[in-house]
């Protein structure tokens, strides 16, 4: 379980590198200045799917069966492949497909991403957000990935996503041990990190292609712990100290 890698200082770190900038075909030139793109926010129902506030657009999810395939098939990929689910928009009117089926012992999960984002040659932005989580003795942590693919005007997605972020992330990790660890952390008994990330369309940005801001807030819990470091070894906590401080390191805005 690393979809999200916790930084050191607390935060968390993508795997492979964000690249922020979607690059298309060139448009042909034309007298008219092409629409800037332009992010709707959808709303999730139970049956997995996410639609605007008019229902005039809805994505869904869907399996490629035979790249699921290769993938399991493939020895030492590390989970580098494309994602095997990607997302499907249809207009009002026309259905989506199925939602995939999942094993119910499987740790990962997926919904569509909470926005959508048309451009101005009528394809679309649409991203599927894969969850994990993990559980042991004393603590546990789970984390959110997004997935951003490029649409063509009906509505389907590419061969690999353009964009992979993290989206959230939390982490809980047991720190008592003894009577004494409890009093040198003042009651605090385990470290907690969390990350929690926003992608928005940059404003009055030039130009038809999108451009996004990308912003990232990491906390730590109880103040001063590192993932790097065995929070035992730090000098004895006070009440002040239990407190969420926020990771420099791993806040940030692209």
């Amino acid at each position: 379980w690393s979809p999200v890698w916790f930084c050191p200082g607390g935060g968390a770190r993508m795997i492979g590198s964000l690249v922020l900038s979607v690059l298309f075909q060139a448009v042909a030139p034309s007298a008219t200045p092409p629409a800037p793109p332009i992010l709707q926010t959808l709303t999730r129902d139970d049956d997995n799917r996410a639609c605007t506030a008019d229902a005039a657009w809805c994505v869904g999810l869907a399996q490629d069966a035979a790249r699921a395939a290769r993938a399991a098939m493939e020895p030492g990929t590390g989970g580098e492949t494309a994602p095997a689910i990607r997302p499907v928009v249809r207009p009002r009117g026309e259905q989506l497909p199925e939602p995939p089926q999942t094993d119910n012992l499987e740790r990962e999960t997926y919904q569509p991403w909470d926005g959508l984002v048309r451009l101005s040659d009528g394809g679309f932005l649409a991203g599927v957000e894969a969850g994990s989580s993990a559980m042991y003795s004393g603590g546990g942590g789970q984390s959110w990935e997004l997935s951003l693919f490029r649409l063509n005007g009906d509505g389907e997605a590419g061969p690999a996503p353009v964009l992979t972020a993290p989206l959230a992330g939390s982490l809980i990790i047991r720190a008592c041990f003894s009577e004494k660890d409890m009093t040198q952390r003042a009651g605090a008994c385990h470290d907690e990190y969390s990350f929690e990330a926003t992608l928005t369309l940059a404003p009055n940005a030039p130009g038809s292609m999108p451009i996004f801001d990308y912003v990232t807030t990491a906390t730590a819990y109880p103040r001063g712990v590192n993932r790097n470091k065995d929070s035992l070894t730090m000098r004895p906590l006070t009440r002040r100290d239990l407190v969420a401080e926020r990771d420099p390191e791993c806040s940030y805005q692209r």
